[in-house]
């Protein structure tokens, strides 16, 4: 195994693979941090693992390590000649300037040069213990594992993209742990394999690698199914509200001055309210109408209708496109004092202890508290609902003709700036242009941005510029926001295509708990402060969608259509429904078998054929190379397979005479052929005169016994064992 460990050919091979994976390991770490100089670190990566390879000294190899590193800093970060009187100065009044913050434990304090100081250090121990897994372990599975880890961790949490470092990633990493395991074999059985045979085994590994990565880069690639998980899991674990005025950093929480949206803010757990409901709802408080590029104001006129305690009251309405379910109730007990209410979806009473006039703004779609002339904020007030369902039929036969014949008193929800950028509606034209109905139009805007690389977002968040519209900004500019820029932008892309909608304002569900008197209640926070977004179905009514990332919205859907399994709707459906349509659709494939249209798929396979002819001739070429080599140097491969082949499951005369009659094949290949009307004797003394010994005459005379004698259990077992494995092992010399 030492022999092994000396061939240098064979560790440069390893090395090269060790720095393909390094690389991967750099690559977003300058792209994150914004380092360059890349190509200095892989220099010293190879550097060490040269020194490593020429079986250099350890104080040597140490000594010109260091002189890289302190040429490398003075490249990357000092002017003039190395080792002058000042330049040596200047790097060690560094070095002593950060042992002392060192020292004192101020770690954001280091200067530049000594960080890259401490990054080589770091990369000078991780080539050190490369070298121990590659040389003594032979095995690189935990480095392989924590570079998956790594890349994985920051593809999915960062806006480093490792769509290509995956692959390579995995091919490199496959290639090192098979080239790893045949030394790691053959230390283990105490052989001894020598450069030629070496590459033979390894050459179809290669191969088989190389040939599944063309495979893996041509294929077709199908688009994620579900939308990206990690937003959810950021705001599940941050809060999921929002709110401030933009400027500057604010905390979370209902605020109604809206005209300047952006900026980001601090998470506020504050109780608001307490809601005793069957089920999670979205809190409505408000609508705004008039985008301004900068954020949404609203008329401070407006007609007032207004209601008192039990008399009947919310913007719930019966329709052929909405299937009512069960009135219920919600008991809501106020912590922070609002002079309005606010209220579930499908309100139609509210019940409270006092004479308070409930006063509903149509611009606003808020109703506030009075008592006479006088504001009044409740303590505590019950609402009762009724929880409905949008039919999915009725949804889409909504038309763009019938949005085009709706009235002027839709004109404010389709309000835009006139100074909004083309490419917004441009965007949304795009987004919907495959899209029939104005159900399904709307619902391509809400999907959009959980599927091309928004990021869900409370603290980095940009405010526009005096001369940037607040939508182009998170459409085209920073992908990175929070509710108010996801809801804004569905909106004013829908207003773009023609579909009047608004911008709603109030609280999401909270999380579920008890209350002071051990009662399960949803506890409402400012965190839960949140906006999304109506948009109105003719012939239905206004609809509410929730295009944030991380949020599951408050329209629930009633399945009365036929749905194919690939229509966008099915990942959205309850679990029990999509179940019920993946059952009823594998039962419609099993009954339609008969009638497949085979045609269709032989006229994809054949394009698809022709699409990538000259890729497939080259795999045929290579597979065709390979089997020939395979096949021509079948007589050298073929009795290891056969010795590990055998070696499992009882010794017995079954697996006997199927050894035999292997070791009889192998013997034809090898050149010994057996005579017509020569008997197995007669060929055992030909064999053992090539060979020298009598293995082949002792092997014969058990298996006569056994076919002509019936004795087939009084012999040695692992004795015939190991006279059959070294002489069909000889036959591979």
């Amino acid at each position: 195994m030492s022999e092994m460990r000396l061939d240098k050919w064979f560790l440069s091979i390893l090395y090269l693979l060790a720095i393909v994976m390094l690389r991967e390991w750099l690559l977003p770490v300058m792209e994150l941090t914004q380092t360059g100089q890349i190509s200095l670190f892989l220099i010293f990566i190879g550097l060490a693992f040269y020194l490593s390879l020429m079986t250099v000294r350890w104080w040597l190899a140490a000594s010109v390590k260091i002189l890289y590193i302190i040429w490398a800093i003075h490249f990357m970060f000092f002017d003039g000649i190395l080792f002058t009187k000042e330049t040596t100065k200047l790097l060690l009044e560094d070095f002593n300037s950060n042992f002392a913050v060192i020292l004192v434990g101020n770690w954001s304090e280091i200067s530049n040069p000594f960080r890259t100081i401490l990054f080589f250090i770091l990369l000078w121990m991780t080539t050190y213990l490369i070298r121990h897994w590659i040389e003594s372990r032979k095995s690189i599975f935990v480095f392989y594992c924590m570079t998956i880890i790594f890349i994985a961790v920051i593809d999915t949490f960062t806006v480093y993209s490792a769509k290509g470092s995956i692959l390579i990633i995995m091919i490199t990493g496959l290639l090192l742990l098979g080239l790893l395991t045949i030394p790691k074999l053959a230390e283990k059985h105490g052989l001894s394999i020598s450069s030629h045979k070496l590459a033979s085994i390894s050459i179809p590994l290669v191969v088989i690698l190389v040939i599944s990565g063309i495979f893996i880069l041509t294929l077709p690639k199908l688009e994620p199914v579900w939308a990206d998980p990690v937003p959810f899991l950021k705001s599940a674990v941050e809060g999921a509200g929002e709110g401030g005025d933009g400027e500057g950093i604010s905390k979370s929480g209902y605020d109604p001055d809206d005209s300047r949206l952006g900026g980001s803010f601090t998470q506020d757990n504050t109780l608001i309210f307490e809601a005793a409901v069957p089920k999670k709802q979205y809190w409505k408080i408000e609508t705004k109408n008039t985008y301004t590029s900068k954020g949404w104001e609203q008329p401070s006129e407006s007609d007032v209708i207004t209601y008192t305690s039990n008399m009947g009251m919310g913007s719930y309405a019966e329709n052929e496109g909405i299937i009512a379910g069960e009135s219920k109730h919600a008991q809501l007990n106020m912590l922070k004092r609002f002079p309005f209410i606010v209220y579930p979806y499908g309100m139609i009473n509210v019940e409270t202890d006092e004479d308070v006039q409930f006063m509903k703004l149509e611009t606003l779609g808020q109703y506030r508290t009075a008592i006479g002339d006088e504001p009044i904020s409740l303590d505590s007030y019950e609402i009762e609902y009724i929880e409905h369902d949008f039919s999915l039929k009725a949804l889409r036969e909504t038309t763009m003709e019938a949005v085009s014949l709706l009235g002027d008193e839709f004109s404010d929800y389709l309000q835009l700036p006139n100074e909004l950028p083309a490419r917004v509606g441009e965007l949304a034209e795009k987004i919907t242009n495959s899209s029939e109905n104005v159900y399904d139009k709307t619902k391509a805007i809400e999907r959009y941005f959980s599927r091309n690389g928004f990021v869900y977002d409370q603290k980095d968040v940009a405010v526009p510029a005096e001369d940037q519209d607040y939508v182009d900004q998170f459409l085209f500019e920073t992908k990175n926001g929070y509710c108010d820029n996801f809801s804004t932008s569905m909106v004013v892309m829908l207003r773009t295509i023609g579909i009047p909608a608004r911008w709603v304002k109030g609280f999401a569900p909270g999380e579920l708990g008890r209350n002071e008197n051990k009662e399960s209640v949803y506890k409402i926070t400012n965190n839960e402060a949140h906006s999304w977004v109506e948009a109105y179905m003719p012939g239905i009514g206004w609809m509410p969608f929730e295009p944030t990332i991380g949020f599951s919205g408050a329209s629930n859907i009633e399945y009365d259509t036929e749905l194919q399994l690939d229509d966008p709707e099915v990942p959205e459906m309850p679990k029990t429904e999509r179940e019920k349509l993946e059952q009823k659709t594998k039962t419609k494939k099993e009954n339609k078998k008969s009638v497949f249209d085979f045609n269709k798929s032989f006229d994809l396979i054949i394009k698809w054929i022709i699409d990538q002819k000259w890729i497939l001739l080259a795999v045929l070429g290579i597979l065709t190379s390979i089997g020939s080599l395979l096949y021509g140097r079948r007589r050298k491969w073929i009795p290891k397979l056969l010795v590990r082949y055998y070696r499992f499951g009882p010794n017995d005369w079954a697996k006997y005479s199927k050894r035999y009659g292997s070791l009889l094949k192998q013997l034809h290949r090898f050149g010994l052929k057996r005579r017509n009307g020569e008997t197995l004797l007669q060929y055992a003394i030909q064999v053992d005169a090539h060979f020298g010994g009598d293995s082949m005459q002792r092997l014969t005379t058990a298996y006569e016994k056994g076919i002509y004698g019936e004795n087939r259990t009084e012999h040695d077992w692992l004795r015939l064992q190991e006279l059959w494995e070294d002489l069909i092992n000889r036959t591979s010399d």
